[in-house]
């Protein structure tokens, strides 16, 4: 037959290797809150307001339809389908795709229905 596999916990000759941990395991950092602080969102405010004066109106806007095919690629390869890939296969701009990618708004089934139905008007 075969030769016994070698054991994780022996060298080559035998000898017990030691597997103690002189350290315990580094502990992982707990996430701060999410809720920012009013400076940083007026920080935030002052620069969405610097980069867009006249408040976000993209020249082009995208089918919902399309908004979910975009998250999918996303999804199914972020290194192929990066935002400046996608922007350039949608023709939108960077902002644009990194705004849909960030939403997480779903609307509900009638609000669907009610979008498609003004899509096809």
């Amino acid at each position: 037959g075969h030769p016994a596999p070698l054991s994780l916990a022996e060298d080559a000759e035998g000898e017990t290797l030691d597997l103690s941990e002189d350290e315990p395991p580094p502990r992982r950092r707990k996430r701060a809150p999410v809720e920012d602080t009013p400076e940083e969102w007026k920080r935030h405010r002052l620069a969405i307001r610097e980069a867009f004066p006249h408040g976000w109106s993209p020249p082009r806007k995208l089918s919902r339809e399309a908004m979910d095919g975009l998250r999918a690629m996303h999804i199914y390869d972020k290194r192929t389908f990066s935002t400046p890939v996608l922007a350039e296969k949608f023709k939108i701009s960077p902002e644009a795709v990194r705004r849909i990618l960030r939403s997480k708004w779903e609307p509900s089934r009638e609000q669907r229905a009610r979008f498609a139905e003004r899509e096809r008007r």
